[in-house]
């Protein structure tokens, strides 16, 4: 057999991406405790009672927001459309366990809603606004952005084959929408749900603060405050199992059914919304980007600057420094195991390799606290091993930034590989193949020939990795090492000790950091 150092490696690599996955099954298997017979007895169905619960009325919510948003601002002119293209997607910048501290410090009892309350007499029926359908609202105003963003590009390349011809025959526009365009655009509705199921499943922040009991805040609870790994192991899997359910399940529902259909480049016809039509859009559409963005977003800067003062010492330029470290860092990472795997794929796209790059990306399809879970099973082992066969002493993997850098590597590894795969379906194989004819090695039609045409995109990945990082929380509190703080983690804190508005200043960079990939996106659209 002829050694293939790219099949072997990126098979190596793979292995290691997969490993805390496989171990977390493993570790799962055969135990008991009484914390888990304990779980099992009491409280583990209302827990993924709620968990299915909050899935189904955040993706209903989403789903309404999203789809109507793009219908919308696909198929009508009217007024400040532009503007509203660009202002519904922002919501994506505010990570959700930061709009839940927001709207907490907002509604609460001691917020500005209540003082005008009772500025105005009313002292009685006030509301908790820390409940199951505040989070539910919260999540759906941060994730809706998944679904308007790809079902927007879906619409806008529905074929007007079918869409004009609909017209002309006297179907009105609803009757276009959900007869034509609604069934046409079922895989990006369906990507893009699922994206907003695995984020409202992998939500721990938000969550945990609003005191809603789910899968994620009992797994991290049974390892962190209980101390009890096993039950937090056996928990993890309950969750990779619903999560791949309900995915498979939406899979061998489409059955055989195809939606591609001919491109046609001819532009489709757009209604001027006038009258109460146009106010009623404009009503909508101001709903998810006033309380998912502009709210939000004046709370966050008004805030910074009042506590700036006292907030910005040394202690912030460490957590700031500590944030860019780890995330530049992972994300250099992940981009160059992505562009290996992705581009051995791509030259050797048979056999197994053609399931190498959907194997290493499956840390994005599991939640966060999960993958951070089992990153401590796959580290702590391999430390014990270290410590009894080599005489190492302390927590060599699991207790430093090798095991954090790992984490945000097996979770956001699907990010790089779908950027990579996405940059190389637009450089034609015969490319390579005539760099290789003409005496150049893969290696060297690499780095020459093929990465020089794909650098724009690939640092636009790059940011998206990075981004993304930054945002992370469940990951960041299970593997950061010992007092490491990042803005992430030091919101949470903040949070935590009822400091909500301190908080600010980091929330704001946060959001600052997460405005650099819409912006760039949307230049290049224009």
């Amino acid at each position: 057999m002829k050694f293939n150092i790219y099949k072997i490696f990126s098979s190596f690599l793979t292995l290691i991406i997969i490993a805390p996955i496989i171990a977390l099954f493993v570790f799962s298997v055969g135990g008991s405790s009484e914390t888990l017979a304990h779980l099992y007895d009491t409280v583990l169905m209302d827990y993924i009672f709620n968990t299915l619960k909050l899935v189904f009325l955040v993706s209903i919510l989403s789903l309404i927001f999203g789809i109507t948003s793009a219908y919308l601002t696909v198929f009508y002119n009217f007024r400040f459309i532009h503007i509203f293209n660009f202002l519904l997607a922002l919501p994506f910048v505010i990570p959700t366990y930061i709009m839940g501290y927001i709207y907490s410090d907002i509604l609460g009892f001691f917020g500005p809603v209540h003082r005008l309350l009772m500025d105005l007499g009313i002292t009685k029926n006030f509301f908790d606004v820390l409940n199951f359908n505040s989070i539910v609202v919260i999540l759906a105003l941060c994730l809706y952005p998944y679904i308007y963003l790809i079902v927007k590009s879906s619409f806008l390349k529905s074929s007007t084959a079918l869409l004009n011809p609909a017209l002309s025959l006297g179907k009105n526009r609803f009757e276009l929408f959900y007869k034509v365009i609604l069934p046409l655009s079922r895989p990006a509705i369906i990507g893009s749900l699922s994206l907003v199921i695995m984020e409202t499943i992998n939500e721990f922040g938000a969550v945990a603060y609003y005191g809603v009991d789910t899968l994620s805040t009992a797994i991290y609870a049974s390892w962190f405050d209980l101390n009890d790994p096993k039950s937090s192991a056996f928990l993890s899997v309950i969750t990779m199992a619903i999560i791949f359910v309900l995915l498979i399940s939406e899979k061998y529902s489409r059955g055989k059914s195809s939606y591609k259909t001919e491109s046609i480049n001819s532009e489709i016809r757009k209604n001027e919304l006038t009258g109460f039509k146009k106010y009623l859009a404009y009503l909508f559409l101001s709903i998810p980007v006033t309380l998912g963005f502009l709210i939000p977003f004046a709370w966050i800067v008004f805030y910074s600057f009042k506590y700036a003062l006292e907030v910005i010492d040394d202690e912030f330029f460490e957590v700031v420094i500590n944030s860019f470290v780890a995330s530049t860092i992972s994300a250099l990472l992940i981009v160059t195991i992505a562009l290996f795997i992705t581009y051995s794929t791509r030259i050797f796209n048979t056999g197994y390799m053609k399931y190498i790059t959907k194997a290493a990306g499956i840390g994005y399809a599991i939640p966060s606290v999960i993958v951070g879970v089992g990153v401590l099973s796959f580290f702590g082992t391999a430390d014990n091993l270290l410590i009894e066969n080599f005489g190492f002493s302390g927590l060599i993997l699991s207790g430093s930034m090798v095991a954090l850098i790992f984490g945000y590597t097996v979770k956001f590894l699907a990010i790089g590989i779908n950027m990579c795969e996405s940059n190389f379906d637009r450089v034609s194989i015969n490319i390579n193949k005539a760099s290789r004819n003409l005496g150049m090695s893969y290696w060297q039609t690499l780095l020459r020939v093929e990465l020089p045409l794909m650098r724009k995109t690939l640092v636009f990945g790059f940011l998206l990795v990075f981004v993304d990082i930054i945002k992370e929380l469940p990951l960041t509190l299970i593997l950061r090492p010992f007092n490491y703080e990042t803005l992430s983690s030091k919101t949470y804190e903040y949070a935590g000790n009822t400091m909500i508005q301190e908080s600010s200043i980091y929330a704001l960079c946060i959001v600052l950091i997460c405005f650099i990939p819409v912006v760039i996106s949307n230049k290049g659209k224009n």
